[in-house]
Parts: structure tokens; sequence; C-alpha cells
């Protein structure tokens, strides 16, 4: 069972309209500064139980969320696991069940800055036009759309980190899924 579960927050798996959204943070300190990245992350024992335990990594993702974007978004459910990452212990979920309060501004002072809220009729237009051809060229997209000047990458945080990341790799198999 792996100890880091990350969760695709899609408002409507069944819909690729321009007020269909897929939810993502802007990270604002620490890895992938300055880049969209999916919610969740590392077990807590104390918190989450152990991995065995049924609803493990419904546990970990409800409580990251909650923690990262200071209750602005709760986790109900989780869907299928789209994507593990060979070698690594890193799982992702989706999930179309959570309440979202509608608040983006997270502040400065946590992992994240912002929810960025990325249309899907957006997405659905770049994948049909042909613009993506590959998961980093979905990455710079990706970027574009939910920059914040003000927290720029570094070469390293977005070449290195962000980028090859489980996170963008995750969100590209599932992109490429609904959209071709």
């Amino acid at each position: 069972m792996s100890t880091k579960n990350y969760v695709i927050l899609d408002t409507n798996p069944r819909s690729n309209q321009n007020d269909d959204f897929i939810l993502l943070g802007l990270k604002n300190q620490g890895f992938a500064r300055g880049c969209p990245m999916l919610f969740g992350g590392t077990a807590d024992a104390k918190k989450d139980g152990r991995p065995d335990e049924k609803d493990f990594a419904l546990k970990v993702i409800r409580r990251e969320v909650r923690e990262e974007t200071g209750n602005r978004i709760i986790v109900n459910q989780i869907g299928k696991r789209i994507h593990c990452a060979a070698g690594e212990d890193i799982s992702v979920y989706t999930s179309h069940d959570f309440h979202f309060d509608g608040r983006v501004n997270l502040g400065t002072a946590g992992e994240f800055a912002w929810i960025r809220k990325v249309s899907k009729g957006k997405l659905s237009a770049l994948f049909e036009g042909e613009e993506i051809k590959n998961c980093e060229q979905f990455g710079r997209h990706l970027f574009g759309m939910t920059l914040d000047e003000s927290i720029d990458p570094t070469y390293e945080q977005y070449h290195d980190e962000y980028l090859p990341s489980e996170s963008l790799k995750a969100l590209y198999k599932y992109c490429l899924a609904l959209f071709s």
C-alpha cells in the first residue's frame, strides 16, 4: 500500500466544458515551488493508521487536502487508483465527491498559495488542437494556465522537479484518457 497518496479533483468526470474544472494547488514553497501540483501527501501512522487498513488512502488524502487547503476542500470519497509510480511508493486517485467552498487564495504561509481551477474545456481544446503531444508540452501549457508571476520557480524547481514529477505524469495520463 502506498504511503504517498495524491488526488485529482475533477468537478465532473463525464463532462469537458469550460465550466467543468480540475482543482490543483499552486505551490508556494518547497518542491516545485511556483508550479501546479496535485493535493495529497505522505501518510502519518499516528493520524492515518496502518497502510493495510480499510480506507487508508482516503484517510491520507482527506487529512492532507484539509491541511493543505485550510479546510477549503474536503474530500468525501476517492475513486479508482489511476497511477502508481514505478519503484516509488506513490499512488494517485481520482475524486469527484468533494466539497470546495470557492475560496482560492490560501495565503503565503503554507505549502500552497492558490487553489487553481483549470478549465477542462480549455484543456480539451489543447488536446483536440494537437498542441499537446507529450507530458512535457502538457506541463508547459498547464504551467501557463496557472502561473502567479509573484511566485517564480527556479530553473531546478521547474525543469528538475515539476516537469518530471509523478503529479504531472498522473494528471497527463488522466487528461489523455479524458480528451483522446
